[in-house]
């Protein structure tokens, strides 16, 4: 380590220091694999985004970090973001509001040496001493969580209505099982490229779910749970783990596996998983407020709802407004619902390169 990391300081990472980065976030109760060194290099492989992962520095010691990316694209310009591809998860891990605060002015220095248009940290809770230092807060979206404690308490807090369609799953024949090899990411991609369309949502591209299924699901750090119906791959749920968390990326499951109550057997399995291996944490993700069906969905499963809280800092440019993003009806979520699937495709990983 170098002999500046024994003064108070907050400066961006360098490669000899990963090792303390890793064992401070394997420590922080409330880190998820967003925060890990691994996340970093999975987006930078796949989307070819510039990392910026702020440590501060005291005592030799880490006390807080800060991880985030430069999103680059010709024309359009540059922003950074903690973290991009998820609202909940980004801003600082830290020891308390200094460090926090210390970490965060140092964020606001590099976008205005980088001259991006604006800098994003997208928290999961609110942090109020942010807003001290001229961040503006804004809250576009509900996260869902619930608490993995004991197995009674747990399933006696899901709505009865909740338990039945379970059963009722099972019963017309639906089967979950866990995803074991390369072809079952490449069969759950195949229904999240239809499931998105229909929600007129560009999809990431298929070189997201293979470097997955290559770099994360060895050991595990991602959990693909797919729904069968005679041996027919119609939906999956798709989370990452670390430590005693789980996250949730995606749900996706045909018409017909709606039908089915193939979502229920999903969400079902994936608290009995969670039970099963002691996560202690499990969070469902995130909803636009307009989305009533999908908030009321998921509070029956006995999760809390909360708002994100997330801070922008105009540097050259405005900041978009993250509702015209959840718009179901917006004409370019139409426009995209009448593409054919080979051209959601093709375009999808272009335009989340940017919209992230």
């Amino acid at each position: 380590m170098s002999e500046s990391a024994n003064t108070e300081e907050v400066r961006l990472l360098a490669a000899n220091e990963e090792t303390a980065w890793t064992e401070y976030v394997s420590g922080h109760p409330q880190a998820n694999l967003y925060h890990t060194l691994r996340w970093r290099d999975f987006i930078r492989s796949v989307f070819r985004h510039d990392p910026l992962y702020l440590a501060k520095w005291h005592a030799g010691k880490i006390e807080g970090i800060l991880p985030m990316f430069r999103v680059r694209i010709p024309l359009l310009g540059a922003k950074m973001i903690s973290m991009p591809y998820d609202v909940g998860s980004g801003g600082a891990l830290a020891a308390g509001s200094e460090a926090e605060s210390a970490l965060v002015r140092q964020a606001m220095a590099l976008a205005q040496k980088h001259q991006v248009k604006f800098l994003e940290l997208r928290h999961g809770t609110a942090r109020p001493a942010l807003e001290d230092l001229g961040l503006q807060r804004v809250s576009p979206v509900i996260i869902h969580d619930m608490q993995l404690d004991d197995r009674e308490a747990v399933w006696a807090r899901v709505r009865r209505d909740h338990r039945k369609q379970v059963k009722r799953a099972a019963k017309r024949g639906v089967v979950v099982r866990e995803a074991d090899r390369a072809e079952d990411f490449e069969a759950f991609y195949r229904v999240y490229l239809e499931v998105f369309r229909g929600f007129g949502t560009p999809p990431y591209p298929a070189s997201y779910f293979r470097r997955l299924s290559h770099d994360l699901h060895p050991d595990r750090a991602v959990r693909l749970l797919l729904a069968e119906v005679e041996g027919h791959v119609v939906g999956g749920l798709m989370m990452f783990a670390w430590q005693k968390n789980l996250v949730s990326k995606f749900a996706a499951c045909l018409p017909r596996a709606s039908d089915l109550r193939a979502y229920a057997a999903l969400y079902g399995r994936a608290i009995d998983l969670g039970l099963e291996e002691g996560f202690t944490y499990l969070s469902w993700g995130t909803s636009s407020r307009d989305q009533k069906g999908l908030i009321e969905f998921k509070a029956r499963w006995g999760s809390q709802a909360h708002e994100a809280a997330i801070y922008d800092l105009a540097v050259r440019g405005r900041v978009p407004s993250l509702e015209g993003y959840y718009d179901s009806e917006a004409l370019t979520r139409r426009m995209w619902r009448r593409l054919p699937l080979t051209a959601t495709q093709v375009f999808g990983g272009i335009v989340n390169r940017w919209f992230c």
